[in-house]
């Protein structure tokens, strides 16, 4: 079994959008240092009701203030974390994984892609890291990373899915790669 993670909803949750203004300073390709939390809206609400969830994937993974502050993830390598002000059903503060790390992990020789081009997989049947490749890069390079081929989903290794998990956190659950279904990792 793999020591590797990815992560989906598991609760009704709105899509939630960055105001347009802080667009450009919320998805850089560089690290942003906002001078005040980033404004989240939520555009698209469930019909049923629903909670805040402690975890939420969109507008990308981010993690309540509360939660955020009992774990140790802020010195993750390749990471930064940007505050956000959720504005759906009152006030809540949240960090934003602002992830500027890549690896080279999947094994191109077993995984099944559904399209392979011009070194970037654009969809994938069967997923399989390389145990050669993974072993070049030291662990704490790779806690948190997406693949140099595949950036679709972010990797999360166990240690750091224990130390959120122990917290029982709301609106996500992990799921090791080994159970990958094309149907929710695109």
């Amino acid at each position: 079994m793999s020591d590797y993670f990815f992560i989906r909803e598991n609760q009704p949750t709105p899509i939630y959008e960055v105001a347009q203004e802080y667009e450009e300073e919320a998805f850089s390709t560089r690290f942003t240092y906002p001078s005040a939390p980033v404004p989240v809206i939520a555009t698209h609400k469930p019909e049923q009701e629903y909670a805040i969830a402690d975890i939420l994937l969109e507008p990308e993974f981010a993690i309540s203030q509360r939660l955020f502050d009992s774990l140790a993830l802020k010195p993750l390598y390749g990471a930064n974390w940007l505050p956000l002000k959720l504005l759906d059903q009152g006030e809540h503060d949240f960090m934003m994984l602002q992830l500027a790390h890549e690896v080279d992990v999947i094994c191109h020789e077993q995984s099944i892609f559904k399209r392979f081009k011009r070194g970037y997989i654009s969809g994938m049947k069967t997923l399989v890291i390389d145990p050669n490749k993974i072993a070049q890069t030291p662990l704490y390079k790779r806690l948190v990373f997406r693949d140099t081929s595949w950036g679709f989903h972010t990797f999360f290794h166990k240690d750091i899915v224990n130390q959120i998990m122990r917290h029982s956190p709301t609106g996500i659950e992990f799921v090791p790669i080994e159970t990958f279904n094309e149907s929710w990792a695109g």
